[in-house]
């Protein structure tokens, strides 16, 4: 992922916001970027654009050795369901559906043949440790179980990059390490990680920590 003086802004006329200031980013395959900064510094719109749910505005963003400017929304959305897994603070898990009910909706708007997704979930599951509560429902699980349930929807499609928005903001302390210990092996398989954080316990388990204020990013 490259972005090259990337802005965001919103807004017409003489109310405007610059979300995105010029903002320029490799993410290496492989690696593990952490990005930090205050609330409404531009961390948001970055992993929106990164994750190609938002269009910037100028510059450039190359995903996949692609200038995603020059792609239609269906190959934008082609990218995003097959490249693209995403971990949020909240779970969004589906409380009605058991665990791998809900490891398999993320491979529902894929092409992922119907009966390949079973073994794909399974295959995810055991890998976040969780293949023994394959068919628990949500509300049986803590914290912890619950967010590894949604970082085995994201990673069951086998998508090249991991997004992930204060994956930890709910979890305490001792979940958290575990979480982090799940990325770093996750990473080690080869997958790319751009973690979001406002803790700074989080972002030192990174390779590399990105820092975003006012719509600009610095580099640590």
């Amino acid at each position: 992922m490259q972005l090259d003086r990337v802005s965001r802004v919103f807004g017409r006329g003489d109310i405007k916001v610059h979300a995105l200031r010029k903002a320029s980013l490799q993410v290496r395959n492989g690696e593990y970027v952490s990005v930090v900064g205050p609330s409404g510094s531009g961390k948001s719109t970055l992993l929106n654009v990164l994750a190609l749910l938002d269009r910037h505005t100028s510059g450039t963003y190359h995903f996949a050795g692609a200038d995603v400017e020059q792609l239609s929304e269906k190959q934008r959305t082609g990218l995003r369901a097959h490249r693209i897994g995403f971990v949020f603070q909240a779970f969004h898990l589906l409380a009605h559906r058991n665990v791998t009910e809900n490891v398999i909706m993320s491979m529902l708007y894929t092409n992922t043949p119907r009966s390949q997704r079973g073994i794909q979930a399974a295959a995810a599951l055991e890998r976040v440790g969780l293949d023994h509560r394959a068919y628990f429902l949500p509300t049986r699980l803590s914290g912890g179980e619950c967010q590894r349930v949604a970082i085995a929807r994201a990673i069951a499609p086998k998508p090249d990059v991991l997004l992930c928005d204060e994956p930890t903001g709910n979890l305490d302390t001792t979940t958290t390490g575990s979480i982090l210990d799940l990325f770093e092996e996750l990473c080690a398989d080869g997958l790319t990680l751009v973690v979001v954080t406002h803790d700074s316990h989080v972002s030192a388990r990174a390779d590399r920590v990105v820092n975003v204020r006012d719509g600009q990013v610095w580099h640590a």
